[in-house]
C-alpha cells in the first residue's frame, strides 16, 4: 500500500477528521484519486459504512474542488450513486476534464458495462432533475466535448452496447433527448458522423443496421429525421 494510503488508514483508525482532511488537502492530485477511490471501495465491501465513506468523499470534494481526473473515473452506476452528493455540489455536474468531457459523457460511453450487461443509467439521471433542482446536470446534458458531441450523442456515436434498453431506461432516455432539445438546437451537421461511427460498430459485431435495431431508433429521435431515412442512409454507407 502506497504511504499517503497507510496515512489514511491511520487516520481512518484514529477517526481524526481534521487530520484526514488536511491529509487530503495537503496530497497531490494523482494522490487524492487514489485516496477517494480507497473510500469508495470501502462504501462498497461494507454497506453499513457507505454513508460514512460517501459524506467523508463529498466534505473533502467540497473543500478542495473536484479533480479533472475524478470526472473520468465516474463510469457505472456504483461511482455515480457514491459521488453524486460530490456532483451536486458547485456545479460539479457540469465540470469538464481536459478533453471538454463532463461526467455525463463518461457514463454513457463507458463501454466497460458491456462486460456486466449494464446500462447507462439514463433513470436515475432522469429522476434527478425530475424531483431536484439540478441545473448543473440540465447544462451538462447540452456540454459538447472536444469533438462537439453532447453526453447523449456520446451515447448514440459510441456505445457499443446495442442490446435494447430496458423500457424505464428507454422512457428515461426519451425525456433526456426531449430536455436537450427545449434548450438547444440539435446540430445536424453531426447526423453524418454519427451513422458512419453506427455503422462501423454495426461491421464490428456482425449487426444488420436495420429496423428493429433499437439504436436506429434513437438516432432517428435524436436527430428528427425518419427511421426509414437512418436505415437507409446506413446501408448506403455501407455499400461504398
Amino acid at each position: 500500500m502506497q504511504k499517503q494510503l497507510q496515512t489514511l488508514v491511520s487516520l481512518l483508525t484514529k477517526m481524526d477528521l481534521k487530520a484526514l482532511l488536511q491529509h487530503y488537502l495537503d496530497s497531490e492530485e494523482v494522490e487524492n484519486i487514489d485516496q477517494l477511490g480507497f473510500m469508495f471501495k470501502q462504501g462498497q465491501i461494507k454497506s453499513s459504512s457507505f454513508d460514512f465513506y460517501q459524506q467523508l468523499a463529498t466534505s473533502f470534494i467540497e473543500k478542495k474542488g473536484i479533480s479533472s481526473q475524478l470526472i473520468a473515473k465516474i463510469k457505472t452506476n456504483d461511482t455515480l450513486s457514491f459521488f453524486t452528493p460530490a456532483l451536486q455540489i458547485e456545479d460539479n455536474f457540469n465540470r469538464t476534464d481536459p478533453q471538454q468531457r463532463n461526467v455525463l459523457h463518461y457514463l454513457f460511453t463507458n463501454n466497460h458495462l458491456v462486460e456486466t450487461s449494464t446500462q447507462p443509467p439514463f433513470n436515475y439521471l432522469r429522476s434527478m432533475m425530475l424531483f431536484e433542482s439540478n441545473k448543473a446536470l440540465r447544462d451538462g446534458l447540452c456540454q459538447r466535448d472536444q469533438q462537439n458531441l453532447t453526453p447523449i450523442e456520446g451515447y448514440l456515436f459510441a456505445n457499443t452496447n446495442f442490446s435494447p434498453l430496458a423500457n424505464h431506461e428507454l422512457t428515461a432516455l426519451l425525456a433526456l433527448i426531449e430536455i436537450e432539445s427545449k434548450q438547444q438546437t440539435v446540430d445536424q451537421t453531426n447526423y453524418s458522423l454519427c451513422i458512419q461511427s453506427v455503422s462501423k460498430l454495426c461491421r464490428g459485431q456482425a449487426q444488420l443496421p436495420n429496423h428493429e435495431l433499437q439504436r436506429i431508433m434513437l438516432i432517428a429521435t435524436y436527430y428528427t429525421i425518419s427511421i426509414h431515412q437512418v436505415v437507409s442512409d446506413m446501408h448506403q454507407i455501407g455499400v461504398t
